[in-house]
């Protein structure tokens, strides 16, 4: 699924971003350890769209080579967010390279290699952090944190396999699009949305007025005003970081429910309250935490059917069941009483 663009003298000037909230756009970005990699796709729109006329991918080391991926069928919502994640998990449950953290990670002191003495932050205080054994992996405990689990978060694990599609490998200097059908058009017109520039090669990453890291070992998540994609960007052209909130490497809690002015149906304002919704994949039974009280919960289907609907005066932890529901995706309104609302989100299996 290549496609070599021909006729780049045409699009070096042209931004050709859609008008706003009325396609698609690329609404979190994950460049984390070894194959912690993820992209989250949001609808502002008001009805739902078909993913499969999307692909998704990367312009590798400045090069204008589109190495993409058909997203699977299935609907998106309106408001709705569907994350990708890179499939490294091994059916037989034997480590398949390195698999992208599933939330059982070990976690403690980090240790000076030669000294063996623990490391200490600017205050002095120890510092804490992932275990890694001597070759590089992953260490593994038997607690659960929702911080350090990415596998939970996605709708569809892609590129299994580099050699056989490494559209999902960015690595902090790849051009990562958005694109609408299977490959890019000549005047680059479906170009939809992209990280980075296309055709340039930044290093090690792009960089912001201080020459720190954007794409590398970095976490992005898209600003709630911005309401389109950025259309085709490509050399001689600008990477607008100021469109996004930089995280450090390996956050996770920011993926998977999207707050955009596009979206209030009525609301007021998009909460900054962050819910939690767990386990993030069930057989039916559910429980929605907030820090502030809730006043109804919804539950919408990948069609954008309300499917469940609950009033929850004055309740901060709620639990109920979705044993009736089809197995499949769904998203998690949560409505608060000041008239705001947060998102999340639940996979039926």
């Amino acid at each position: 699924m290549k496609k070599l663009l021909l006729i780049f003298t045409i699009i070096f000037s042209v931004s050709l971003s859609a008008q706003d909230c009325s396609e698609l756009l690329i609404s979190g970005y994950v460049e984390g350890y070894s194959n912690n990699r993820a992209l989250e796709i949001f609808n502002p729109t008001t009805e739902p769209i078909e993913l499969s006329n999307y692909s998704v991918g990367r312009f590798s080391n400045g090069g204008t080579d589109f190495e993409g991926i058909q997203l699977p069928a299935g609907t998106l919502a309106s408001g709705g967010v569907y994350v990708i994640v890179i499939d490294k998990r091994d059916p037989e449950g034997v480590t398949f390279e390195e698999p992208v953290w599933n939330g059982y990670v070990l976690v403690d002191i980090i240790l000076d290699e030669v000294t063996g003495e623990p490391l200490l932050d600017e205050n002095g205080n120890e510092i804490v952090g992932v275990q890694y054994d001597a070759e590089g992996g992953t260490l593994y405990g038997d607690d659960y944190d929702a911080n350090y689990d990415l596998q939970g978060l996605a709708d569809v694990f892609l590129c299994p396999n580099y050699n056989v599609n490494n559209a999902m490998y960015f690595n902090g200097n790849d051009a990562v699009a958005l694109i609408s059908g299977t490959e890019i058009a000549v005047d680059g017109s479906n170009i939809i949305d992209v990280i980075g520039v296309i055709g340039e090669d930044p290093g090690d990453a792009w960089v912001d007025e201080d020459d720190s890291w954007i794409t590398r070992d970095k976490t992005l998540k898209r600003n709630s005003n911005v309401m389109a994609g950025t259309g085709a960007v490509v050399a001689g052209g600008t990477f607008d970081f100021t469109q996004w909130t930089i995280y450090p490497k390996n956050t996770f809690n920011v993926i998977g429910s999207h707050a955009c002015d596009c979206v209030t149906d009525g609301i007021t304002a998009i909460s900054e309250v962050s819910i939690k919704v767990f386990p993030s994949h069930t057989s039916g039974e559910l429980t929605v935490w907030s820090p502030e009280l809730m006043s109804k919960i919804e539950v919408y289907n990948q069609a954008g059917q309300l499917v469940f609907v609950n009033e929850a005066p004055n309740t901060r932890l709620y639990d109920f069941s979705i044993n009736h529901l089809a197995n499949g995706v769904y998203m998690i309104n949560t409505y608060f009483e000041n008239g705001q609302m947060s998102f999340g989100k639940v996979v039926k299996q």
